[in-house]
Formats: C-alpha cells, structure tokens, sequence
C-alpha cells in the first residue's frame, strides 16, 4: 500500500508502484509483461521545489507518450541515474544507456520510452522547467548525457542525489530547499545555462564543502564521525574531503571539534553548572569521556565548562 513516510516523503510498494508513479510523473504508463510487478518499491521525497524518487523494480518499460502533470502544466524535467541493472532511454530518434556513472537528463513533454531490460535500482530528480533558460529547455528534446569521469559536477550531483536519502529524516524544510536548489544549480552548470545567462559557475568542492557540513551538524553526536564515515556517505574519497576543507585553512576533524566545543558552549549558559548535566552536554555531542570534553573546551576558551557556565551566571 501507499503510505506517507513524513508530510515530504510519499511511498509505494508492488501494485501500489504503478499509481503512485503516475501521480509524481505524470501520465506515464509502465508494462511490467511477464515481470513481477510485487518487487517494485519506491520512495519519494519533495527538496523545495524539486522531487528527488529512489525506486527498484523488476523488468519493465515505461513510455511517456504524453506526459503532463496537469492540462495546462507539463511536466518537470527529469534526471536518472541507474544504481543497479540495465536500462536505456530512447526519445528523438537517440538512445541513451542509462548507467551508474553517468546522468541523462530529458524533458519528459517529450514522448519517450524508457526500456528496464533487467531489474533495477534508479534515481530521478525532477526539477520545475522555469529553473532553466529557455533555450536549456529547448536542447532537451533529445537526451542529454553528463559522465560522472569527465565531470566533477556530475560526480557531485550523484554523490548528492544518493547521500540525501540517507539523511532525509533529519533535514528541516530550510534544508530540504537548500539541497534541491544546489541540485538545480549543479544541473545549470552542466547543460551550459549559466554559461550563456553570465552566472557564476559553482565550485564543486564548495559545494561539497557545504555538504559535509550539512552532514556533521546533524550527525555531530556520533562519537565516530570520522573523516573516512563522512567520504563514505559524500561518495568520495578522503582526500577529496580534505581539499574541500582546504579554503577553511583547518582540518575536517579540526572543524568537528571546534562546532561540538561551540555548541557546548552555547548549551551550557542554558544548563544548571552541575558536573552532570556538564558530562550529558559533553556526551550528547560526541565528546568520549568528561576528561576529554574539558581539555578541548579550555583549549579553545582558556577555562573549564564549569568556570564558563559560572561566568555567564555571574
């Protein structure tokens, strides 16, 4: 059955797959044949004003002879990338493999047919038309392929696409809208729309540098957040981490340790000054022992937590 996860996320699960589909595509029709359609899952969440669906499923094919969300409103554009499996998009007389290290991007109002030849693992985000000029749009009545080896935009964008879902219970809706709205820019950049509009060309260590904060001040209670967890879940590698953090002159474990002193420092003018509460303050945001939590906060305000806490009592 089809369920809400959150007010953002929609989800669906074997015969519910099909409808559901329909709902966040368009008119799209989906033959399963003699594949079983049970096995198809999908989840869906809303990123401001961009969709971002994680689906699997059995062999099928799906044709968007004319897809349009409303009468008088075609549908977003759409972006995939295959995680798992073996499909190819035909539309404008071209045929595109769909891949794991590549993004083909297409205007849906456009007829086309989506051929799952095996069972799959995909990730679509659907964007609104109006976040690209005109002429973007125009130039999407074929296909358009960006390979994660010759662009580090692109490899931004699926590390991106892929993290997002992992965090996407604890992202707050000013959050959900920065991550699609970076998706949008990444994906101006690629098909030249800032080129030809005169617009900055983002920075993808910038970029990724916003990210991986993003992902420590939500994850700053894990005592293990580590340089090799946060390549893991960005998709890339540890030095790549290391260079994004290079303009902030300080290491990626500096800067975690720095945001958990300031954020213990701003929680205890609130707190009672109690050793305990001062050791639950420490823990709750990764700190390993009291003994710990109180070097690294002397070092960096010259006194212990609690000669800080009876300082803004005073």
């Amino acid at each position: 059955m089809a369920a809400a996860l959150h007010r953002h996320v929609d989800s669906a699960s074997g015969r519910a797959f099909a409808g559901l589909a329909r709902n966040l595509f368009g008119n799209v029709r989906l033959d399963f044949g003699t594949a079983d359609e049970e096995k198809s899952r999908l989840i869906s969440a809303m990123l401001g004003t961009c969709r971002l669906t994680r689906l699997e499923a059995d062999r099928h094919v799906v044709f968007g002879d004319c897809v349009m969300a409303a009468p008088d409103n075609p549908d977003a554009i759409k972006l995939i990338v295959q995680t798992e499996g073996s499909a190819s998009l035909a539309q404008g007389g071209l045929h595109a493999p769909v891949s794991r290290n590549a993004l083909v991007i297409y205007d849906p109002s456009h007829p086309y047919m989506l051929t799952n030849s095996t069972p799959v693992r995909q990730l679509l985000l659907q964007l609104p038309r109006h976040a690209l000029p005109h002429a973007a749009v125009e130039r999407l009545a074929q296909p358009f392929t960006v390979h994660a080896e010759q662009d580090g935009m692109c490899r931004i964008l699926l590390s991106l696409m892929d993290s997002t879902f992992h965090e996407i219970d604890h992202l707050d809706e000013a959050r959900r809208s920065s991550v699609g709205q970076t998706m949008i820019e990444l994906v101006r950049t690629m098909i030249g729309a800032d080129q030809q509009q005169a617009r900055p060309v983002a920075n993808p260590l910038g970029v990724l540098l916003q990210r991986i904060k993003d992902f420590i001040d939500i994850n700053l209670e894990w005592p293990d957040l580590t340089v090799t967890m946060i390549a893991r879940r960005m998709g890339c590698s540890v030095r790549y981490v290391y260079r994004a953090f290079e303009v902030e002159c300080l290491t990626p474990s500096d800067y975690i340790w720095d945001l958990r002193v300031q954020k213990a420092a701003a929680q205890l003018q609130d707190a009672d000054g109690y050793a305990g509460e001062i050791s639950e303050i420490a823990f709750a945001l990764g700190f390993s022992s009291s003994a710990h939590f109180s070097r690294a906060f002397r070092h960096r305000y010259g006194v212990s937590p609690s000669q800080w806490r009876k300082a803004r009592m005073s």
